[in-house]
C-alpha cells in the first residue's frame, strides 16, 4: 500500500467538523471533499481510494488534504468516516470498517448510496452498538468522477438520513451537522419509506431515459435523420442517461422491489395515455397531461438539485 500523498493546505479556517475520511472519490465523494475544505468545515480531509489517477485528481483540485489507498491507514486518524462508494461495495466495506474501528467507539460512518434499506441493515449489523448512520445526499450529475466535483454541488439539496434502532441521536445529529457544513438540509426518514421515494423520484427517471434513448436508437435505424431532429426535450428526458449505465444497474438491483412497483404504475399510466390516444378520446388525454404538469409544478417548487 502506498503511504498518504499530502496536498497544499488550502488555507481555510479550520472549522467545527472533525477529521474526516472519504472512501471513494468520485462525483460525491470528491464534492464532498471540495465543499469541506473550500468551507474550512473539517480540520482534516483524508481521500481514499484504490486508483491512483483519481488520487492524484482530487489532490490536485483541492479535495483532500491527503490521500492514500490504504482504507485501514486513511480512517485511522478520522473522526468521520464517509463511504462515497457505490451501494454493492458499501455493503461489502461496512464489516471492514468496523473491524477497524472497533477500538474506537466514538467514531462515526456513514455513506450516501441511492439505496438505504440494504445499507441500515447491513450498518446495524455491522455496528450493533451504533456509530453508523446511513445517509443519501440527493445531489449529483450525468457527470461522474472527481474531475466533474463541485464544492457548491450540496447547496440547498436534501440530505436522507435513515436511521435505525441501533442508531443513537447524537449519531445522527453529528452527520446532520456534516450535510449542514456542506450547505444541504438534513432530513430523517424510514429506510424503506426513502427506497420507496427515490424509486419513483430518481432511480424510475433514469430507468425512463435509458429505455427512451434506446427506443430513439431503434427508430433511428428505419429514419437516419431522427436524430437531427432531436432537440431540447429530448436532451432534457435523455440527460441523466449519459450517467455510468453500470452504476446505475448496481442501483436498480439493489431496489428492486421498490422500481419495480414503479415502473409498474408508469407502465399502468403510459397505457392509459395510449388507450386514449387510439379512441380519440381528447378529454382523457387531456386530463392526464394536465396531471402531469400539475405534479411536476409542485416537483419542481420543492425539488433539490438533481439525483
Amino acid at each position: 500500500m502506498s503511504g498518504p500523498a499530502e496536498a497544499p493546505t488550502s488555507g481555510a479556517e479550520v472549522g467545527a467538523l472533525p477529521s474526516v475520511a472519504i472512501v471513494g472519490v468520485g462525483l460525491i465523494g470528491g464534492s464532498l471533499g471540495l465543499a469541506l475544505r473550500e468551507r474550512g468545515a473539517a480540520r482534516r480531509v483524508v481521500a481514499i481510494d484504490r486508483d491512483a489517477e483519481t488520487r492524484r485528481i482530487a489532490l490536485a483540485r483541492g479535495a483532500a488534504d491527503a490521500a492514500t489507498d490504504d482504507l485501514a491507514g486513511g480512517i485511522a486518524g478520522a473522526e468521520l468516516v464517509v463511504l462515497a462508494t457505490p451501494v454493492g461495495v458499501t455493503l461489502g466495506l461496512l464489516p471492514r470498517v468496523a473491524a477497524e474501528l472497533a477500538a474506537r467507539p466514538n467514531v462515526i460512518v456513514t455513506d450516501v448510496g441511492s439505496v438505504k434499506g440494504a445499507v441500515a441493515r447491513a450498518g446495524a449489523s455491522a455496528f450493533p452498538q451504533g456509530g453508523f448512520v446511513a445517509g443519501h445526499p440527493m445531489a449529483g450529475s450525468e457527470r461522474s468522477g472527481v474531475a466533474a466535483a463541485a464544492p457548491d454541488l450540496f447547496a440547498g439539496a436534501t440530505w436522507a438520513l435513515t436511521p435505525t434502532e441501533t442508531t443513537s441521536p447524537g449519531d445522527v445529529a453529528r452527520v446532520a451537522g456534516l450535510a449542514r457544513a456542506v450547505g444541504a438540509l438534513p432530513l430523517l426518514l424510514d429506510p424503506e419509506a426513502h427506497d420507496a421515494a427515490v424509486a419513483v423520484t430518481s432511480h424510475l427517471p433514469h430507468v425512463l431515459a435509458y429505455a427512451l434513448g434506446a427506443v430513439a436508437d431503434e427508430a433511428a435505424r428505419a429514419n437516419p435523420r431522427l436524430f437531427d431532429l432531436a432537440a431540447g426535450s429530448f436532451a432534457s428526458a435523455t440527460r441523466v442517461a449519459a450517467s455510468p449505465p453500470e452504476m446505475w444497474q448496481g442501483i436498480a438491483s439493489q431496489n428492486r422491489a421498490a422500481l419495480a412497483r414503479a415502473l409498474r404504475a408508469y407502465v399502468a399510466e403510459l397505457e392509459a395515455v395510449r388507450v386514449a390516444l387510439e379512441s380519440g378520446d381528447d378529454g382523457a388525454l387531456g386530463a392526464r397531461f394536465a396531471a402531469g404538469h400539475d405534479a411536476a409544478l409542485r416537483a419542481r417548487a420543492a425539488r433539490s438539485p438533481a439525483d
